[in-house]
């Protein structure tokens, strides 16, 4: 069967061909009686290995998207392949991929994931939880970044998580803590912040082993520094319009200030140059009150000179 889930002809009649040699079997020796026995068993046997091929191709295309989405997500290299059926043939399966049968529902799972120190990048997708069969998830040592997605809390049988040594942010997800089969969790060496979920802080106790070192926000469990009080998303927002309206009212008081300042500067100017015109005049006006004064003298000088000298040039 094909990537896309298509029954390839070969396969689907191979059952067609061993009925075909038991017919002539049973023709050749027990006669027509046990041929046409022969024939109602071969169609019995035609039509279930028909269904069998459509159970088969109905529960291959799911889980070959679904790793495909994945393999997208991760920016998985090239020399993985991931083509074809991931768990069949059992000799060759999917390098990274662990498979099992399962006997209830009839088919082939895909129980783990093992792609630690692969180079992988991109982001942990959210149906990542389609793959419902896991057990174990080992993507430690790579450079994946983003968020832990919240959906991994469905996968009811996970037992082992490790994301350890990767570039994850942001806060763990509550969703985690129901996993009551987890039995190893490692997030060491990301860049997690928040509280430790509560309801992860007492399993180790229960002989599971979880590890959360090396991640300088996280807080809440003994190890790790201790939480601050937590502000709800509604208190968060309160917080950051308060801060940006005061930050608002402080680049208008600022303004108001230069621009008061502009008009005291120039206001200065208007004043300075006004008293120096003023200054100017009045020292222009004191000088011709003074040449003024002076002028009279002079003439009252030069009239007493003059009657001085009229009598001797009468005389």
């Amino acid at each position: 069967m094909g990537m896309d889930g298509n029954i390839r002809v070969s396969e689907m009649f191979s059952a067609g061909r061993l009925c075909h040699c038991c017919l002539l079997r049973l023709g050749k020796y027990s006669g027509v009686l046990s041929m046409m026995m022969g024939s109602g068993i071969c169609l019995l046997l035609f039509a279930s290995s028909i269904m069998l091929f459509v159970i088969r191709c109905d529960s291959a295309v799911p889980k070959v998207s679904d790793l495909q989405n994945l393999k997208t997500s991760l920016s998985l290299p090239l020399r993985f392949g991931w083509n074809g059926d991931p768990c069949v043939p059992q000799q060759h399966p999917w390098s990274g991929v662990d498979c099992q049968y399962d006997s209830k529902s009839v088919k082939w799972v895909i129980d783990g994931l093992g792609l630690d120190n692969q180079g992988l990048k991109g982001f942990l997708p959210s149906d990542i939880s389609k793959l419902k069969h896991l057990e174990s998830i080992n993507l430690s040592g790579n450079s994946i970044q983003g968020s832990i997605p919240s959906t991994i809390g469905n996968i009811s049988g996970l037992q082992i998580l490790d994301l350890s040594y990767n570039q994850l942010n942001g806060s763990i997800p509550e969703s985690l803590g129901k996993l009551k089969s987890l039995q190893i969790l490692n997030l060491n060496g990301n860049l997690l912040s928040g509280r430790v979920p509560a309801n992860l802080v007492g399993r180790p106790l229960y002989r599971a082993s979880f590890n959360f070192s090396g991640n300088a926000g996280l807080c809440g469990i003994p190890g790790l520094p201790a939480c601050g009080p937590q502000l709800s998303m509604g208190e968060k927002l309160a917080i950051s319009f308060g801060s940006l309206i005061a930050f608002l009212l402080l680049l208008l008081c600022l303004a108001c200030w230069w621009k008061r300042r502009q008009n005291i500067l120039r206001a200065q100017k208007i004043a300075a140059s006004r008293e120096a015109s003023y200054a100017k005049a009045r020292t222009n006006f004191g000088r011709d009150v003074q040449m003024a004064m002076h002028q009279p003298r002079r003439s009252h000088d030069n009239s007493c000179r003059i009657t001085e000298a009229s009598p001797a040039l009468l005389s």
